[in-house]
């Protein structure tokens, strides 16, 4: 190994979760449809990749292409060296979006110069690098699902060990680009590639707090269903790892993440979204669903129980929104907070102060946080949802809290308070996680023009319409 032209950064951690946001919305572009595709990262960061991105062979590696002609569909043929780190955000963005628009450029061209020469009338791919090498930092792949960037990944981890031993050995001969261009755009070697999914929320990073309840595994399956990969956070890590593994059982293990995160942290907050910044590439989606009930009166609430209903419903969703913020901010690519409220806001009941006045608190952050996230093009909206009761294999956490008091105070069984809540809508209808999930989706998929609105699923409540 030569000898290194800079030093790895101080905090590899912070520099990789400040870099990641920025690179996603330097690659964000319009298909042909007009959809913004997005890409998932997946970063390598082994000890010798990263002295690799410190080393004096960095540019012989990064000027040169790929082992061979198969790699160059996952891969493109040359990655981008990013050799420094500027602190500042904005000079940052400056930075990278500089060199991948430069890449774009050379790709357009190469494409351009080998399509006419071979008198062809391919349709050109998207001309985004797939792989950086970073200083300090090692490899970046990225691809619009998971499993394109862990392959990407893999394919140039190999590629740069093999080129250190070639460089080591006396050079390396990159192949000719004709003859990479003819596999490229080889019909039978794009079809390894699949045809991408014309799924909404594909290369979409979700969100969803209180992972380990009913509502949050409607609210995922849902986003899942519709292209997202998502992140379930929770404080309890046995009902996390529960449903995570449901979800993985049904999406894949690369589709679905799980991460300890107590909301009434603001670091723990912090912490995670820099987490999911580094595993993932940044966020898109984020749905703040983490509640808390308790039943009392007023007058014989306890003012700490209160404080800690409050912590979690009202507390809880500030922390969430504030980080979420930041890395929009980063990514620069708008994004959807789409904040689990309550049909209690608007129609609170007894003995439920604790709850009612949180969830009203944090229904108001949201509409604030619509006014203040609109110049970054984050929409916040809001769902009213009546009763979730979940399932006996997911149950809801915040029914199992207050569903005995709920029933005992109503006369009622478990079944019958079910056919109670049924019974109190218009539609007499039971509200399901998955309807839940159905108005998030409806939200991130931004299919109307709408920020800072309410959408009630409860059947048709008439004291609980928004006005």
């Amino acid at each position: 190994m030569a000898h290194r032209f800079a030093e790895a950064p101080a905090d590899g951690a912070r520099a990789v979760a400040r870099l990641n946001p920025v690179l996603r919305g330097a690659l964000a572009h319009p298909d042909s449809t007009g959809l913004l595709r997005r890409f998932i990262l997946e970063v390598r960061d082994a000890p010798d990749l990263v002295e690799a991105s410190l080393s004096e062979e960095a540019r012989a590696i990064s000027a040169t292409g790929v082992l061979t002609p198969d790699h160059i569909i996952r891969t493109k043929n040359f990655p981008i060296f990013i050799s420094r780190l500027p602190e500042d955000d904005e000079e940052l963005k400056g930075l990278v979006r500089q060199e991948v628009e430069a890449y774009k450029k050379n790709y357009d061209a190469y494409f351009e110069s080998n399509a006419l020469a071979k008198d062809l009338a391919a349709k050109r791919l998207d001309s985004c690098p797939r792989i950086f090498l970073v200083a300090g930092v090692g490899l970046v792949a990225a691809g619009f699902t998971r499993p394109d960037a862990v392959i990407a990944a893999d394919i140039a981890e190999h590629t740069v060990r093999s080129k250190l031993r070639s460089l080591a050995l006396g050079g390396y001969q990159s192949l000719p680009e004709a003859d990479l261009f003819n596999i490229e755009y080889w019909s039978l070697e794009q079809k390894k590639l699949g045809t991408l999914p014309l799924l909404p929320l594909v290369g979409q990073v979700a969100v969803v707090t209180g992972g380990g309840g009913a509502m949050a595994f409607g609210i995922a399956d849902r986003l899942l269903a519709a292209g997202a990969a998502v992140v379930l956070t929770d404080i309890n890590p046995e009902r996390l790892d529960k449903v995570r593994s449901k979800l993985a059982s049904k999406y894949g293990e690369k589709q679905v993440e799980g991460m300890v995160m107590d909301v009434t942290d603001p670091k723990s907050v912090g912490d995670g979204f820099d987490e999911i910044c580094r595993r993932l590439g940044g966020v898109d989606i984020v749905v703040p669903n983490a509640g808390a009930a308790h039943v009392a009166e007023i007058e014989k609430e306890a003012p700490e129980t209160f404080r800690k209903i409050v912590n979690v419903n009202l507390t809880g969703t500030f922390n969430v929104v504030k980080a979420a913020a930041s890395a929009f901010r980063r990514q620069g690519t708008g994004g959807n907070i789409v904040v689990n409220s309550s049909k209690n806001v608007f129609d609170p009941g007894a003995a439920f102060g604790a709850y009612s006045a949180s969830k009203a608190g944090a229904h108001q952050l949201a509409k604030v946080a619509a006014l203040e996230l609109a110049g970054l093009s984050v929409r916040v909206n809001l769902i009213n949802a009546d009763a979730v009761f979940g399932t006996e294999d997911v149950p809801s956490g915040l029914w199992e809290e207050v569903g005995p008091e709920r029933m005992k105070s109503r006369g009622l069984s478990p079944s019958e308070l079910r056919a109670y809540y049924r019974s109190r809508n218009l539609l007499k209808a039971e509200v399901l996680a998955e309807h839940v999930g159905n108005g998030v989706v409806f939200f991130a998929t931004e299919q109307t023009p709408t920020t800072g609105a309410t959408l009630p699923i409860d059947g048709g409540i008439p004291a609980a319409f928004p006005r």
